[in-house]
């Protein structure tokens, strides 16, 4: 057991000793290259092959004391297990050796009242009934004397009838069928004969007995048989129950075979009774009585008459019937080692957590150097990127204002060339328009609109412009009032058509109220322009109110569009109808666009083809100040 430990001990200061050499030998700090592997978001980490060596040279280490700790669990089991066995064979040898020489005593016995018993001339007397009280009592004596010398329950003398002439007891004797059946036998053959155990059926109780044929004086006849009884309560079942060591499962069973069964000769340590009462199959294959009387002897395993699993040394009686089964349950002699068990179980788990406590103190060590390196390229980055996204913010901010000035430039001095190109082709068509011919005015014409057109592409650049760059003044805006303003002011545009305007009531909402008048402006005009195809234009403005946020709809019944194509609505220079179709540039849903996103706010469309559209868009709701 202690080697055992000490073994366990030594791997276990091993794995630290290694550990320790892996982590301060002179390769430490190696790998910073090839194989570098950390997470940048972890704050730094100890490399990926490193943490691999580091979990691979644990598992080692677990699996060396585990096996360890298991070869010497299974050492002491295999030691437990041959002490026991060669307990159990010396036991089963001691009790048979003990058994074969009470018999050959007994049979010495009857060879001795055979050979030299010297009241033969007094027994051929008693026969012929020529013996006188003091000569019978004389026989008595020595019988006596030799009963219980040698520990015979009765001693009786038969003559060749079977008629009890003798009898220690003093008591009416009955000699039942198969001691009748034993000396009739004796004189027949003029042997001795040692009986099996059986049942008395006429004392009730279990015997054995010798059968001595005693010869005449001239040895030319028999004259009778003594008949030795004995008792089996007396010595033999003792010697066969008594057991060397305190034990709490081990027995020891005298059994023979009986036609097709094992016949159990006493009783059972776990059950009463049972003395040639008991019996079993012998086909049974795992029942260590059946594989004695199979003829196995030596060391096995089984299963024993309560189904329980048994050690078991098996001995055979050598003349006799018998045989010896001494055994001991399964789980006694294993029963020591669960202590064993329980102490190295504690030491590998003591000695696996030493080695996970040397592993994580690597670990630490080698984190704690890994992430000071990572801090300091992090730092080194940070101030590069923040160096370089300066210099980006500064070009950006450069170009956007130099786009911005552009932008504006351009659109101002387009405007007025623009103009006045409108303005000439419109009062030249109108002064001078009866002298030229059709071509010259439809030429005149087309100039005059496409220059309109220019003008108010323009104006609407200069409007995104402005949407983009006008800084927000938030205040709360009553969308019921300024909605109906801008209806007011779009009736020129509605003009004689028929247009239907459905506004629900809708909350206040929280922005700048000049952004958000040009948005509902081109939200609107959008919808009278895509009506302009119906007989009766139909238009609701309405809104749904969440926890977050307040959402605002334009609905119309005009000619809709492909839902599929809905992101284009809000891109620059996008359309999906042509100029042709329905006038504009397209840039009052981008300018809508530009100008909810400005607000944190969402905006999105849904429709389909000749059956209208609705347009959303979601303004964040005024945050309430917290007093502490």
């Amino acid at each position: 057991m202690k080697k055992g430990l000490i073994a366990i001990l030594i791997v276990a200061l091993a794995a630290v000793g290694a550990t320790a050499a892996f982590a301060f030998g002179p390769g430490y700090g190696m790998g910073m290259g090839a194989g570098y592997g950390t997470c940048p978001l972890a704050g730094g980490t100890v490399t990926t092959v490193q943490s691999q060596k580091l979990a691979k040279f644990f598992l080692i280490a677990v699996i060396l004391i585990s096996s360890v700790g298991l070869f010497h669990y299974e050492g002491q089991k295999n030691e437990i297990k041959k002490d026991k066995q060669a307990e159990l064979l010396a036991i089963a040898d001691l009790k048979a050796g003990q058994i074969i020489n009470w018999r050959k005593e007994r049979l010495a016995d009857a060879a001795t009242i055979r050979a030299n018993f010297l009241q033969a001339p007094q027994l051929q007397r008693l026969v012929r009934r020529l013996n006188g009280t003091r000569e019978r009592r004389d026989i008595l004596a020595r019988l006596e004397s030799f009963k219980e010398t040698n520990q015979y329950d009765d001693i009786l003398f038969l003559d060749k009838n079977g008629i009890i002439l003798l009898s220690m007891t003093h008591e009416s004797q009955v000699v039942g069928p198969d001691e009748k059946k034993l000396a009739s036998e004796a004189l027949r053959t003029r042997k001795i004969f040692f009986s099996d155990l059986y049942q008395s059926k006429m004392a009730d109780n279990i015997r054995l007995s010798i059968v001595v044929p005693i010869r005449s004086e001239d040895k030319n006849d028999i004259l009778g048989v003594f008949l030795l009884r004995i008792d089996p309560h007396l010595f033999l079942y003792p010697l066969i129950e008594k057991w060397p060591t305190r034990s709490p499962t081990a027995e020891t069973l005298l059994i023979r075979r009986e036609g097709e069964d094992v016949l159990y000769l006493n009783d059972l340590r776990h059950r009463n009774g049972t003395a040639l009462a008991f019996r079993l199959p012998i086909s049974r294959q795992q029942l260590p009585a059946a594989m004695a009387l199979r003829g196995k002897e030596g060391i096995f395993e089984g299963i024993d008459y309560r189904g329980t699993e048994v050690l078991v040394a098996l001995r055979t009686i050598p003349d006799s019937s018998w045989a010896i089964v001494a055994k001991v349950d399964k789980e006694e002699v294993y029963a020591p080692i669960r202590g064993r068990l329980w102490n190295a179980m504690l030491i590998i788990g003591l000695c696996i957590l030493l080695s996970g406590e040397g592993v994580l103190l690597v670990w630490r060590k080698r984190e704690g150097e890994e992430q000071r390196k990572y801090r300091e390229r992090l730092e080194d980055t940070v101030e590069q990127r923040t160096e370089e996204l300066e210099r980006t913010h500064n070009q950006l901010q450069e170009s956007y204002n130099d786009l911005e000035s552009f932008s504006y430039s351009v659109s101002h001095d387009l405007r007025q060339p623009l103009m006045i190109v409108e303005w000439f082709s419109r009062n030249l068509l109108k002064k001078s328009g009866n002298k030229l011919d059709a071509d010259e005015r439809q030429n005149l014409s087309v100039i005059n609109e496409q220059a309109r057109k220019l003008t108010q592409f323009v104006k609407d650049l200069l409007s995104f412009s402005r949407a983009s760059t006008k800084e927000i003044q938030k205040s709360d805006i009553d969308m019921n009032a300024l909605w109906n303003s801008v209806t007011e002011e779009m009736k020129i545009m509605i003009g004689e058509r028929s247009v239907q305007i459905d506004t629900k009531d809708l909350p206040v909402a929280w922005g700048d109220e000049s952004l958000i008048r040009q948005a509902i402006v081109n939200l609107l005009s959008n919808a009278l322009k895509y009506t302009g195809p119906r007989d009766i234009a139909k238009i609701e403005i309405g809104s749904a109110e969440k926890e977050k946020e307040n959402i605002y709809y334009v609905k119309d019944n005009g000619v809709g569009f492909d839902s599929e194509y809905a992101d284009k609505l809000f891109s620059l220079f996008e359309r999906l109808h042509s100029s042709e179709e329905f006038e504009g540039t397209g840039i009052g849903l981008v300018i809508a666009k530009r100008i909810v996103n400005k607000h944190g706010g969402r905006i999105w469309a849904e429709g389909t083809v000749n059956e209208g559209a609705t347009f959303y868009f979601s303004l964040p709701k005024k945050e309430i100040p917290i007093n502490i």
